[in-house]
């Protein structure tokens, strides 16, 4: 009975309980209200954060018009300034240092890394321009020839046989040639060709800093002829030489070109080109311009090479006088014409790589160095300092009361370093 009771007490409980479950539950809707909610407020933040993209975009649209808009600016004035530089007069110029000059006449001056080199018979030293000494080297030489690529530099006795090679921060090596020197080049890695003469044939080698060597041409004089003028490229895998051979009443100049490197070890000899066209006239320089160019100068003629794996002749331009001297930077080639029955007695062509005239002046000083400086002309003699531009145009025609010894870049136009007799001066054009 008991049993009985306890188990209908249990029923009646499960349908009380089924009772409570069948009302009305709010909760759900609670539920759905707060996902309403939720969803409403991801919806705004959504919007909030579209919104805020759009400004950072808008902004950024700004901020690269603004840039644009400066460097656009910085360039137009950029260009305002040089072509203002290109086409100033000045009317004279102001010392800005001088020191005393400690050495002799025979002591010589050349540009180098925006200071100076002073060398002679006894030694060479590089100087900033400020005048502070950061290396120097005693030897002796009897004819010392200086030559210079980028930071390299090398100093060889002429008819001697020694070399030393240096960059900015000293001394790098030297060369015992056994034979005697008639010209040496430099690399931009610091190696140095020399052509060494012997009694029936010529050498031309290649050396290292620690004197080995890396090449050696051999040119017999009775078939090759005589080198005239050799040149390098700045890596020195390239070599162009000149060479004038005489047979019995004859003439014949040849222009060479080598090669080192994987392409020149298939050829003959090395020789990846030649050109004749001179017949009888003298070539007596050759020069690289840069690894892929270089030039030839005639007795009125000027030829451009390109150069890829093998030259090619690019063109040939003759003028209609002699060539008296020529000057050359990375960008143009100069050259100074005789003009003789004229009221001027030089005549001034410059042309670019690709062999356009940029200018034809003429002038009638004797100049002791003419040379370029960017896009400007430097030319002096003992007593004349003239300045011009590459378009012909005389910026400056300055008197100096002492002897000029050398005129030297600063890397800046308007400055200089002006070597006389008595100081080195730093100059500024006004």
């Amino acid at each position: 009975m008991a049993d009985i009771k306890h188990y209908l007490q249990i029923k009646n409980d499960i349908e009380n309980k089924k009772v409570k479950n069948s009302k009305p539950n709010n909760s759900s809707n609670v539920v759905k209200g707060i996902f309403a909610d939720s969803i409403k407020g991801v919806n705004s933040r959504s919007d909030d954060d579209e919104e805020l993209h759009i400004k950072i975009h808008k902004h950024r649209i700004k901020m690269a018009i603004i840039i644009g808009t400066c460097i656009v600016a910085f360039i137009i004035i950029g260009i305002i300034v040089a072509i203002s530089l290109d086409n100033i007069k000045y009317s004279g110029y102001t010392i800005i240092k001088s020191i005393n000059k400690d050495d002799t006449d025979a002591a010589q001056y050349i540009d180098y890394n925006n200071g100076y080199i002073r060398y002679s018979n006894d030694g060479i030293a590089y100087y900033t321009n400020n005048g502070e000494a950061i290396w120097n080297q005693t030897y002796q030489m009897k004819e010392p020839q200086v030559k210079i690529c980028g930071k390299s530099l090398a100093v060889g006795d002429l008819n001697g046989s020694s070399i030393y090679i240096f960059n900015d921060t000293g001394f790098l090596g030297n060369v015992d040639t056994s034979l005697p020197i008639s010209q040496i080049e430099v690399s931009i890695q610091g190696l140095v060709a020399a052509v060494l003469e012997d009694s029936n044939v010529n050498y031309i080698r290649l050396y290292n800093t620690d004197g080995t060597q890396l090449y050696t041409v051999k040119t017999d004089l009775a078939q090759n002829g005589y080198p005239l003028d050799i040149s390098i490229s700045d890596d020195a895998t390239k070599l162009v030489a000149s060479y004038v051979l005489v047979n019995e009443d004859s003439i014949k100049t040849n222009v060479v070109f080598y090669s080192f490197s994987d392409v020149g070890q298939n050829e003959t000899g090395n020789v990846v080109g030649g050109f004749n066209q001179y017949d009888s006239k003298l070539v007596p320089e050759v020069k690289f311009i840069n690894d892929t160019c270089a030039v030839a100068i005639g007795e009125n003629i000027l030829s451009i090479y390109k150069i890829k794996e093998y030259p090619t002749l690019f063109k040939d331009i003759t003028v209609d006088s002699e060539i008296d001297r020529v000057f050359m930077s990375d960008e143009y080639i100069g050259l100074v014409l005789k003009n003789s029955g004229t009221d001027n007695i030089y005549k001034m062509q410059v042309y670019n790589l690709n062999g356009s005239l940029e200018f034809e002046t003429t002038f009638n000083t004797e100049y002791n160095i003419i040379k370029f400086d960017g896009k400007s002309i430097l030319m002096y003699n003992d007593t004349t300092f003239t300045l011009m531009n590459i378009k012909g145009k005389v910026q400056l025609d300055q008197s100096f009361d002492l002897p000029i010894k050398s005129i030297l870049s600063l890397g800046s136009k308007g400055n200089y370093i002006v070597i006389n007799s008595k100081y080195i001066q730093e100059i500024k054009l006004k």
